[in-house]
């Protein structure tokens, strides 16, 4: 009889495989912030999961995978390998980018040689698309990029970047950006989770860009098929971190006894178990309804995302929380990564959107129609 509930696109095997292959990277790599170096050889030993070329088509070299696949390797990667990017910018080529761009830029990335970035988030205004301040206009044959952008994951090892800006008319636009081209800087950010990638701010300054590195789409609509995507591949990973946290928290618990009665055995601490782990459950069942919404389309499936992103990573930060304290002074020692799981979720709430901004924007389209809720 199976004994695990079984939850539509979600992929045990791929689950499996994205855990098994994360110890092996952790085992080698136990510390950060990894170098490029390190991101490389990471990165080729993913190579065979078909992490690289995630959602894209064989046709354009990639790995064919449905989203909800796709969700359960980053799902079983996240229990110690969080968070590894490096799998949008690729996805945005196909999706818009311009036969150079895909000639020039879109191998390197498929294949482990290029590591690429997103960088959305502006110092003044988080990632609301709608108020951005960089900018790419024309200057002759070419355009020039100017601005700022703040926690761009892979900052200080990344070779691409797709940078969300406002042209000329102020229509929100992306461009794949050569971050070695002259004018651009990285300043590192200092986090207190996600310790093996590096985060930073990125500034432009007259930066030149041909014209085809230009996505070519409706700038707003990309962005937000991006972020909807990218929103639900958080929440997985949250999740998994908030599992594997109650995982460790019970492996130690059954070591420890009060008033000659292992501390796993008392009732409230089943009763804590059981409410942690259905929080966990839940949020991981939405967040797979929010990834069939959006391989469907459905008109539900950007706000649904949000909800599913916020939601997830408020649970696994508050799972994580909690058994940090019950496990007193093992929950303290870095060395149980209890902290490490909590600062992680903690990171994850932060990435494509705060859970604030994540749950006003459900909220706002739940308000409209809360009625087919029921």
């Amino acid at each position: 009889m199976e004994s695990k509930p079984v939850i539509p696109g979600r992929d045990t095997l791929l689950v499996a495989e994205g855990r098994a292959t994360a110890a092996a990277i952790r085992a080698e790599k136990p510390d950060g912030p990894w170098s490029r170096e390190d991101l490389l050889t990471v990165f080729d030993q993913l190579k065979p999961t078909g992490y690289l070329g995630s959602t894209i088509d064989r046709q354009h070299g990639g790995s064919g995978l449905a989203l909800g696949q796709f969700a359960s390797l980053l799902e079983g990667l996240a229990t110690e390998v969080p968070f590894l990017s490096n799998h949008s910018v690729q996805r945005f080529i196909v999706g818009a980018g311009s036969p150079e761009v895909r000639e020039l830029v879109l191998p390197g990335l498929l294949d482990g040689t290029r590591i690429g970035s997103v960088a959305i988030t502006e110092p003044h205004g988080g990632s609301s698309i709608r108020e951005m301040r960089t900018t790419v206009v024309p200057d002759g044959a070419e355009l020039v990029l100017n601005g700022s952008k703040d926690w761009v994951t892979h900052a200080m090892t990344a070779d691409t970047a797709a940078v969300l800006c406002s042209d000329e008319q102020e229509n929100p636009v992306r461009v794949i950006v050569d971050l070695y081209a002259p004018g651009v800087t990285r300043i590192p950010l200092h986090a207190h989770g996600l310790r093996h990638l590096t985060f930073g701010s990125l500034q432009f300054d007259d930066v030149r860009i041909q014209r085809w590195r230009v996505l070519e789409e409706d700038g707003v609509a990309g962005a937000k098929a991006g972020l909807g995507i990218a929103r639900t591949l958080v929440a997985v990973q949250a999740v998994a971190l908030g599992f594997r946290a109650l995982v460790d928290a019970t492996e130690h618990l059954a070591t420890r006894t009060v008033r000659g009665s292992r501390v796993i055995d008392l009732d409230l601490t089943s009763g804590r178990v059981g409410a942690l782990a259905a929080e966990l459950q839940g949020a991981r069942l939405l967040a797979y309804h929010a990834i069939e919404a959006v391989e469907a389309g459905q008109e539900a499936a950007a706000a649904m995302a949000s909800g599913a992103k916020a939601h997830a990573c408020a649970v696994a930060v508050r799972a994580c929380s909690e058994l940090v304290s019950t496990c007193a002074g093992h929950g303290l020692d870095r060395t149980s990564r209890l902290g490490d799981y909590r600062d992680d979720a903690e990171m994850l709430g932060t990435a494509d959107g705060t859970g604030l901004v994540n749950h006003i924007i459900w909220g706002s389209y739940l308000k409209k129609h809360l009625g087919e809720c029921f």
